[in-house]
């Protein structure tokens, strides 16, 4: 037993149920944890509940508590030093509660999103930010931003519908804290909703007429001057995209000694991935891309498969893939700053930029 009696005084009248002078009495690794029950457990109790223990199953279970303190380190016998209330700190607008957000719960969570979800923060300081935090309980505000807003008219649905999740998920946060910034949240059936249904379904597929007319243009018309022979370098990256279907970022940091010929597969490090994880994709060894593979490893091992034409690492085709698109379609590319604008806005027989590459 971990609690003893020490009735020294001869006025204790009560004997064996004196619940006064009740002592927890613990060792643990060397080391004697003694203090009065009611000195423990008293300071402990919620305010206004205060008074001392009326029986033993009681002792016991604030002598659970006890030793688990000092299991965790602690040592019960020193008051607990409480921090300043939650509401001293408590923000005033939607901006400093986003701030809050990401301060305290999104960079020590770690998430692997942590840059998306800060954009999308940022989109929200924009709008609302200005307003007090309060206007948030009510779904006007947040309505008015999901269809009137300028932001609204400039991306998609779905656009809107990742800040509405970055924005409730740091509502439900809120009202977590104690005490809590909210009385209530606003996404609900009769409030805020989320209309997924509405959202547009990217399709990456390419049709045989498309594929063949990309890869054909690439050859002919961007293995040219003007195009300074991109094409069939831009040839051989959209075969690795159709054949490999990974992530155009981890497509263009593929190195020639990822390449397994004995398996038959490239492996893909998760220090290069977005996902953080490491994978291996298989490849047919008499197929297009295998030929792809075979050429470039005369390159060296360290070179980049779908980097330049001597191995380089080659960071961005963005611009390559948006003139491969134009000209697969029969429209000429527009110089200049409107004009790059208008070649990556620009709906060339619904293939977008995000499609193969």
């Amino acid at each position: 037993m971990a609690i003893r009696r020490r009735c020294r005084s001869s006025r204790c009248k009560n004997g064996r149920r004196c619940l006064e002078h009740l002592r927890f009495d613990v060792m643990y690794q060397g080391a004697r944890y003694r203090m009065p029950v009611n000195e423990f457990a008293i300071p402990r109790m919620e305010p206004g509940k205060q008074r001392p223990i009326q029986s033993m199953e009681e002792a016991r279970d604030w002598e659970r508590l006890f030793i688990g303190e000092i299991k965790a380190g602690r040592d019960p016998r020193r008051p607990r030093v409480k921090g300043k209330a939650t509401a001293d700190k408590a923000p005033a607008s939607v901006s400093e509660f986003l701030d809050a957000y990401v301060e305290r719960c999104v960079r020590p969570a770690a998430l692997r999103s942590i840059k998306s979800v800060k954009s999308r923060v940022d989109v929200l300081k924009k709008h609302l930010g200005e307003l007090p935090l309060d206007v948030l309980e009510e779904p006007d505000e947040i309505n008015r931003f999901k269809t009137d807003s300028d932001y609204a008219e400039d991306v998609e649905i779905a656009t809107i519908h990742r800040s509405l999740e970055v924005l409730r998920a740091a509502m439900n946060w809120g009202m977590a804290q104690t005490p809590s910034f909210f009385r209530k949240s606003p996404f609900h059936r009769y409030g805020v909703r989320m209309n997924k249904k509405a959202e547009t379904m990217r399709d990456r597929r390419l049709t045989r007429e498309e594929e063949k007319l990309l890869l054909d243009t690439a050859l002919e018309k961007m293995n040219a001057p003007e195009h300074q022979f991109v094409g069939p370098l831009l040839h051989d990256r959209l075969i690795g995209a159709l054949e490999l279907c990974c992530r155009r970022g981890e497509m263009l940091l593929i190195q020639n000694k990822r390449v397994n010929w004995d398996t038959c597969q490239i492996g893909i490090p998760g220090a290069t991935a977005k996902d953080k994880e490491n994978r291996r994709i298989p490849f047919n060894p008499n197929g297009r891309l295998a030929a792809i593979l075979e050429r470039r490893s005369e390159l060296g091992p360290e070179a980049y498969v779908f980097g330049s034409a001597t191995g380089t690492y080659q960071p961005n085709i963005q611009t390559a893939w948006e003139t491969l698109r134009l000209l697969a379609h029969g429209l000429e590319p527009r110089s200049g700053r409107e004009g790059g604008e208008w070649n990556q806005g620009s709906n060339c027989g619904g293939l977008t930029s995000a499609g193969t590459t």
